[in-house]
């Protein structure tokens, strides 16, 4: 079953309204009982102060005797009575209330009594309020003695009237939250739907968009929680859109560039199948293998290219000794060298190792498209010179040659894609300062492109971020 985030927040909303409110009712319910006995016991004390108020010092045994025949006959309240007029409710399970007052003179003699009321005194005469048990009930007792009549006034009543009282209170505090729950839970069921709308209107946006319809998310009215989800899936669409934009652009270079050598291959094929001389198609032959080397290398490049993207991360990270794997890579390259009589010459300082963080294919590309560059461009019998540089902070590749060099005002233009400076009588693509720049930018790297002490040539410097252990 697929979780919902709407169920989750409905069950945990209701969950911790339940909580708080259970334990707000128990609160309540703690904080009433007190109220209810201050409340109560108050009660005792004003009946009994006022009931010391109708009697003097002298009494008549007769207006007495009158007076409790009267309190004999008086009706019962009537039970289960409910007033209209107040809103108020008498039940005989849970509300009657039945107070009780006893009158005794100084010598021990019960003067006046209440209808039923016990004949054994409710309390020992003691000044003030008590509990006490008479005929299995509990009663809760205030008593006032009153020197100047010499009578002993006692009310009494029943401590389970205070007890039905607080349960009272309680059914009907959970009875109000029972009416209320569901409620609340249609309640909090509309609010988190009407809160979860912004996600279905963007999962509905997204859902009908066309598939080459890749620009971000509206975040104009997205709510602040979802904004970091949104901002992700922005990043994502852009993070495609630049590759759709790649393979497109790889699938136009490559026709562009594989267009002429193509070509140069059919016409430099079809004169060796026209030609009946030995040497004649001995050199068409090899014309074409050239042109399918040419081929191959625009491929490799445009692969290469293809892949440095300046956004991503750098993959398979790790830490290496700059010198080494240009090092690695000039031997490789040494018999290209060889070939035009040139000659490379590594030169580093050997006191502090030159470390970076990075890829190490990628770096080895970079050295190598550098090289590479520097033999194909010096002219025969050349000095190319590779300095790996130690600084403070930095490590710094320089590859010098004695050849054409770049113009000031093309330095930059040259890493561009297919972009070759005019007047070179050497082949290529294009591509491979546009790879290096790649790399460069990939790694954090900046590159300057200066002109030699000698002045001949270029001097190409790569400046990496010093790793420090």
């Amino acid at each position: 079953m697929k979780p919902s985030i709407r169920t989750f927040l409905l069950i945990n909303l209701l969950l911790s309204v339940t909580l708080i409110t259970s334990l707000a009712i128990i609160g309540n319910l703690y904080l009433a009982h007190k109220d209810i006995q201050v409340q109560l016991d108050l009660d005792l004390i004003h009946v009994t102060n006022r009931m010391s108020a109708l009697f003097t010092s002298e009494h008549n045994p007769k207006e007495l005797a009158i007076i409790q025949k009267r309190l004999n006959r008086e009706p019962e309240a009537n039970k289960n009575t409910r007033c209209r007029k107040h809103h108020c409710r008498f039940d005989s399970a849970a509300t009657d209330r039945y107070i009780a007052f006893q009158v005794w003179s100084n010598d021990g003699n019960l003067l006046l009594h209440s209808k039923d009321a016990p004949i054994t005194p409710f309390s020992n005469g003691e000044n003030g309020l008590s509990s006490k048990l008479i005929h299995d009930t509990y009663w809760r007792v205030n008593t006032y003695y009153d020197k100047k009549s010499q009578l002993t006034y006692i009310v009494a009543e029943q401590a389970n009237y205070r007890e039905q009282l607080e349960n009272q209170l309680t059914q009907d505090s959970i009875l109000i939250m029972l009416i209320t729950y569901p409620f609340l839970g249609f309640l909090i069921w509309i609010i988190v739907g009407r809160g979860l709308d912004s996600l279905k209107r963007i999962a509905k946006e997204v859902d009908e968009r066309a598939p080459t319809k890749l620009h971000p998310v509206d975040t104009e009215a997205i709510p602040t929680e979802i904004d970091p989800v949104i901002r992700a899936l922005n990043r994502l669409l852009e993070r495609l859109y630049d590759a759709f934009t790649r393979e497109k652009r790889f699938a136009a270079d490559a026709a562009h560039e594989l267009r002429t050598p193509m070509a140069s291959l059919n016409a430099h094929a079809q004169a060796a199948l026209r030609s009946s001389d030995p040497e004649e198609q001995k050199q068409a032959l090899l014309k074409i293998v050239g042109g399918v080397n040419r081929a191959t290398h625009i491929i490799q490049q445009l692969l290469t290219l293809s892949r440095m993207v300046p956004d991503a991360s750098i993959n398979d990270p790790a830490v290496m000794n700059l010198a080494r794997e240009v090092s690695e890579v000039a031997a490789q390259l040494a018999i290209q060298a060889i070939d035009k009589d040139s000659e490379l010459e590594l030169i580093q300082d050997d006191s502090i190792e030159p470390l970076i963080y990075g890829n190490p294919t990628a770096i080895a590309i970079l050295a190598r498209n550098l090289i590479d560059n520097a033999i194909r461009y010096s002219p025969n019998g050349s000095h190319i010179a590779i300095h790996v540089v130690v600084q403070e902070d930095t490590v710094t590749l320089k590859v010098i040659d004695n050849g054409p060099g770049i113009p000031e005002h093309l330095r930059q233009r040259v890493f561009e894609r297919f972009f070759r400076v005019l007047g070179t009588q050497e082949t290529g693509s294009g591509l491979g300062l546009g790879i290096v720049f790649q790399i460069a930018k990939l790694h954090e790297a900046s590159i300057e492109l200066l002109t030699p002490e000698s002045g001949v040539g270029l001097e190409f410097q790569v400046i990496f971020k010093r790793y420090k252990a």
